[in-house]
């Protein structure tokens, strides 16, 4: 068993014997790194953030509390697997007031009636755990919506819009090329000729210069950033399995930004990045047009953007995005809500801070120009 099946308080079997949900199915909260692997890498929807190495992963980082749950038949075959984060910000005792479940992908079933089932049983199995250690679960998922949803909205989880954009890495890279906006390409060519240059830094190094860029820009944007311990974890379990690349923008051989890109199966999934606001450079363009010709020469077929927002919200974010000639989709987000009076309280304090950290910023002295930045949601 991995260390991480402990620490939330589960055994390994959840039933009428082991104190949990009174289920018809064996519902346990480790497997074999093989059996997990397996199911995975056979559902269409498998991803690498449901894989046993990615827990690994969210296990090893700061405030991040993973658990991943399977339902088995009575023959021992998964019939249905999740696995969430339990996201912390503020020590114990404010844990409960500053957690949330995130689930990064939705969750897999059996596209059959007991595969929903089995779904249900260990989505309420997830609930009842955490309804007293986090305001909310929130659930992102990466394909459009399927069978997944029937058990999701059974257990009360409610669906929202939610956008992104993808771009179809099987096409040739001049019809790749050709959907840029002409602006985009402009500054791409622009940039080249200044001699940019865009370098596979998938090292300790390059991890450095990641989480360095990514704090500016997190800090611009007032929005909390993962410690540094998910992504040298990130760069020590996945980087064996090729799972994990970091590159890093160069202009006159100096690093001004970097992107970290996940890869599973068929998917380039843009995960983090960040820049250096420096006036007159603007790098992410180069940095991402990079990222499409290297996930098409080593076979993937998709890049996934990471998200762009909500529909009736302006995000520059998105705007940016959108220069890539990508598909815009909505696969949403799920979510429920354990304390709504909690909730309301958490958010005012949130924004408040934020409002106030905004006034603080633009109060002081700043260079640069608003350059996009290329974080994912």
């Amino acid at each position: 068993m991995c260390r991480g099946c402990c620490q939330s308080g589960f055994g390994n079997v959840l039933d009428k014997n082991g104190g949990g949900i009174v289920s018809r199915y064996q519902i346990v909260r480790t497997l074999r790194p093989d059996q997990w692997n397996d199911f995975v890498s056979a559902h269409p929807k498998g991803t690498i953030f449901h894989t046993s190495h990615m827990f690994e992963v969210y296990r090893q980082t700061k405030n991040n509390y993973p658990l991943m749950l399977a339902a088995l038949s009575g023959a021992g075959d998964v019939l249905a697997l999740l696995v969430a984060i339990r996201v912390q910000t503020l020590p114990d005792p404010l844990g409960p007031l500053s957690s949330r479940s995130i689930w990064y992908a939705e969750p897999l079933c059996l596209p059959t009636a007991e595969g929903v089932d089995a779904l249900a049983e260990i989505v309420r199995e997830h609930d009842a755990f955490m309804r007293h250690r986090v305001l909310f679960t929130e659930i992102r998922p990466v394909w459009a919506a399927g069978m997944e949803r029937i058990a999701l909205e059974r257990c009360g989880y409610h669906y929202m819009g939610y956008l992104n954009y993808v771009v179809d890495l099987s096409q040739s890279v001049d019809t790749i090329w050709g959907k840029l906006r002409k602006s985009c390409r402009s500054s791409i060519r622009r940039y080249e000729k200044r001699g940019m240059e865009i370098r596979d830094v998938t090292s300790d190094e390059g991890i450095d210069l990641l989480y360095h860029f990514a704090t500016l820009s997190y800090e611009n944007s007032q929005v909390p950033l993962a410690d540094k311990s998910m992504f040298t974890g990130a760069f020590r379990i996945l980087n064996p399995h090729n799972m994990v690349k970091v590159f890093v923008a160069y202009y006159d051989d100096k690093p001004v930004a970097a992107d970290i890109d996940l890869y599973y199966k068929q998917l380039e999934f843009a995960w983090y990045g960040g820049l250096e606001r420096i006036k007159g450079i603007s790098p992410a363009e180069n940095l991402t047009w990079h990222q499409f010709v290297y996930g098409h020469e080593h076979g993937y077929t998709m890049f996934d953007f990471g998200g762009a927002g909500w529909p009736d919200e302006p995000y520059g974010v998105r705007d940016f995005k959108a220069k890539f000639g990508g598909d815009l989709v909505n696969y949403g987000r799920y979510r429920r809500v354990y304390s709504y009076p909690k909730l309301r309280i958490i958010e005012k304090a949130y924004h408040m801070v934020r409002g106030y950290m905004t006034r603080r910023r633009l109060s002081g002295s700043s260079s640069g120009d608003d350059g996009d930045e290329t974080t994912s949601t």
